[in-house]
């Protein structure tokens, strides 16, 4: 690195190595009202990206969780804690707000309710990054590789019962930054620990870390810890009690005749690259011993998700978003610190990371069919109502996201 200018004072470290890539100012301080004005920006940016991917979808219900569960709440709302098949309040807060509302905009509730989760998940990841040092650039690029991922595109995106993917990525994020880092903030702690263990299944893997920084942290700071530990194990002994089985009872365990590159490199390509990163991390980081374990973190949950997500449902899509996310954002830190200590390989590395993130993402940028293909919901309410009150039905079943899938029969007198 070349020295470090210094201002008249000599009190203000101006970095001139990658000034892109510079620590934040504010490193391990509170966010200041700039700081909140540019979060509130970045979110924007998000729900742009995050409804552009899911435009063609926005008037549907999706096939997978379906109806059923709109469809219960209405006239008893607020049945939001649900125990099958595990301990879960993510898409029942969904249906139960939904429920209240007009039955002809429930595909546009649902669907732009779960655009708006996946913006504030990777806002949080935006915020939880400049928290902990790292420039806005590599902050944002973290949140975009939320937003923007590909395998979330056949049935995450939109889909209000796969809200707990994003939500699982920025929990993990959240406490692995804060356990890595000297002072952890109880709160954010507390919070996203709460938030992941009554909305993922897979939200034990979240005590690795804790286990980390508890190990770490000072005699003093372990009570954070062990308070953050607290939902996880709740969580944890509610799921172990209340379940029959482990995950679903019909699991694809291999490949099938032309699954094709999105099966194939959703199920192993976050897997590959966390070892690749834990490998060449290990030899080439030269970054705080900090920042070093977060990549080693992220990396090792990667591949714990991956594995936790094939045990649970077998070669799934809505398990290849965390796993992925959390990859590529460990790979992003490696880069980055490559670039910053100029190490030889490091044009390489930006370059291959480049195209791991561009290729797929154009391919796979829109929803897939299985998310778009129905009819539009309001168009179906409005000519179930008609044909309703002219007499010709006494029940109506509509169709949902994939064009084939049907609700439940519904009585006219309900429309």
């Amino acid at each position: 690195h070349a020295p470090e200018k210094r201002g008249v004072t000599g009190s203000t470290p101006v970095p001139t190595t990658r000034k892109i890539f510079r620590t934040a100012k504010y490193a391990g301080n509170r966010l200041t009202y700039r700081d909140t004005y540019g979060a509130a920006a970045t979110f924007v940016g998000f729900l742009t990206v995050v409804s552009l991917r899911g435009w063609s979808g926005l008037d549907q219900i999706p096939s997978d969780p379906g109806y059923d569960a709109l469809e219960e709440r209405i006239g008893r709302a607020w049945r939001i804690v649900e125990f099958d098949p595990y301990l879960h309040a993510d898409q029942t807060m969904v249906a139960s707000l939904a429920s209240l509302l007009p039955r002809e905009i429930h595909g546009f509730f649902t669907t732009t309710s779960s655009h708006l989760i996946w913006s504030c998940c990777a806002v949080v990841m935006v915020m939880a990054f400049r928290r902990h040092g790292f420039g806005s650039l590599v902050a944002i690029i973290a949140g975009l590789l939320l937003v923007m991922n590909p395998w979330a595109s056949q049935s995450a995106i939109g889909n209000y019962g796969n809200i707990r993917w994003p939500i699982l990525v920025a929990a993990t994020v959240v406490v692995s930054l804060e356990s890595v880092a000297r002072n952890p903030h109880r709160g954010w702690l507390l919070a996203t620990s709460a938030i992941a263990a009554i909305s993922n299944p897979l939200h034990p893997l979240l005590l690795l870390p804790l286990a980390v920084g508890f190990r770490r942290s000072s005699r003093t700071s372990r009570s954070t810890y062990l308070i953050a530990t607290t939902p996880l194990v709740v969580g944890l002994i509610v799921n172990v009690i209340n379940s029959d089985e482990v995950g679903h009872a019909t699991k694809l365990r291999a490949f099938w005749p032309g699954a094709g590159l999105f099966w194939t490199s959703g199920q192993l390509l976050p897997s590959l690259i966390a070892l690749l990163g834990i490998v060449v991390g290990s030899y080439t980081m030269r970054a705080s011993r900090d920042r070093q374990l977060l990549v080693l973190l992220l990396f090792i949950l990667a591949i714990a998700f991956a594995g936790a997500g094939y045990v649970l449902g077998g070669i799934a899509d809505r398990y290849f978003v965390a796993p992925s996310v959390l990859a590529l954002i460990g790979a992003l830190i490696l880069v980055t610190d490559a670039i910053r200590g100029e190490i030889a390989w490091s044009r390489v590395g930006a370059v291959t990371l480049a195209v791991l993130l561009l290729v797929p993402t154009i391919r796979w940028f829109f929803v897939s069919p299985w998310l778009r293909t129905g009819p539009a919901w309001s168009s179906q309410v409005r000519s179930a109502r008609a044909g309703c009150a002219d007499g010709s039905r006494l029940r109506v079943e509509l169709t949902t996201s994939n064009g084939e899938t049907r609700t439940v029969s519904i009585p006219c007198r309900d429309f």
